[in-house]
């Protein structure tokens, strides 16, 4: 077949979840190359910023990486892929690309807007205290500020991350300082912060984590699919997450070491599986994302809470979105099929 589209997969990256893209990208190349459809190639960016293009690893600048692509099937996780900036560079030379735009991809990764933003919207979510470390402070002062505001147990994460990197339940107060140093050491905005001034200070001043409220119940996820089956918004099954009895959540090991129960599609009443599905779509849409997205949430008797919202949903073989699109026939040839196509018709419409 002459004139396949060519595919620029890219993966890696400079965040914590190198790996995870990894995973991704490499599942993406090999269904791409067996489609028969589409030409693909690997684009990985190094731990440390840098851009090789292709199996040959020629070290290109994104420019140039990018220049001879149809398309970008955008494969990061986390700081730098998933936060907006590499969606500047997409759109600064044109090229099309999955996923959602840079203002969506900003604030949805950043889990301070988005909590602000989701919250205005009406959506229910945990209560919650930005831990934000000034200069020399010490982490059990950090920790006394979040006591004096919310009681344990918690949830300490990073402000901007993802795949569980950084995140731990606590239950005890003694605890809660090595846990608010794990959150802020695996902080991708304190990343960000650290290229924009080449500066440690400014890591430090602004190193930050958020403990949330622990919410004890059944965990779900949601994933949205926009423009499918005549759908504007489609929300695919909820799958229920049942992490193994050795682990006490949801944590990056058990994401993707297959020993986690994922019930898909979830067993609800109808009437709760409507209110999931619209719960998902309501935090897409509030967003302002773009293709598809993944919405974490939590049940707690009657009340449904938030906890997150993935623009870039993991595409791995242990993933949860491509488990919810099989659900409803959609292989995962298909699924990327279907991404590829709309990224392709954008363009030719402008």
């Amino acid at each position: 077949m002459m004139n396949r589209p060519l595919v620029g997969v890219l993966m890696g990256g400079p965040s914590s979840e190198h790996d995870v893209s990894l995973m991704t990208g490499t599942n993406i190349l090999k269904t791409l190359e067996m489609s028969g459809r589409w030409r693909a190639v690997p684009i990985t960016i190094t731990k440390s910023g840098h851009w090789l293009y292709g199996e040959d690893r020629f070290w290109r600048n994104p420019g140039e990486a990018i220049a001879n692509v149809d398309v970008i099937c955008n494969a990061l996780h986390g700081f730098f892929g998933e936060d907006g900036k590499v969606q500047q560079i997409f759109e600064h030379h044109a090229v099309p690309y999955n996923g959602s735009r840079i203002f969506a991809s900003a604030v949805a990764f950043n889990k301070i807007l988005a909590r602000k933003i989701l919250r205005k919207k009406g959506l229910l979510m945990p209560r919650a205290v930005v831990a934000r470390r000034y200069g020399d402070e010490s982490y059990e002062d950090l920790a006394r500020r979040v006591l004096r505001i919310l009681p344990p147990p918690w949830v300490v994460k990073p402000v901007a991350s993802g795949s569980s990197v950084g995140v731990s339940l606590v239950k005890h107060v003694d605890d809660l300082p090595k846990a608010l140093e794990h959150a802020c050491a695996h902080d991708d905005s304190m990343a960000g912060a650290q290229a924009e001034s080449d500066s440690a200070k400014a890591a430090s001043d602004t190193a930050q984590a958020l403990a949330e409220e622990y919410k004890k119940g059944r965990e779900i996820t949601c994933g949205i699919l926009e423009h499918f089956r005549g759908e504007h918004y489609m929300a695919l099954p909820p799958i229920e997450i049942c992490p193994p009895s050795s682990a006490s959540f949801f944590n990056y090991q058990v994401k993707y070491d297959g020993s986690t129960n994922e019930i898909c599609p979830a067993e609800f009443s109808d009437a709760m599986l409507k209110k999931i599905r619209e719960t998902a779509i309501a935090a897409h849409t509030a967003l302002g994302c773009r293709d598809y997205s993944r919405t974490d949430m939590i049940l707690c008797g009657t009340d449904l809470y938030v906890l997150e919202v993935n623009t870039l949903p993991g595409l791995t073989l242990e993933s949860l979105f491509p488990k919810a699109a099989a659900a409803i026939g959609l292989s995962f040839p298909n699924l990327l099929e279907h991404m590829m196509t709309r990224a392709i018709e954008r363009k030719e419409k402008r």
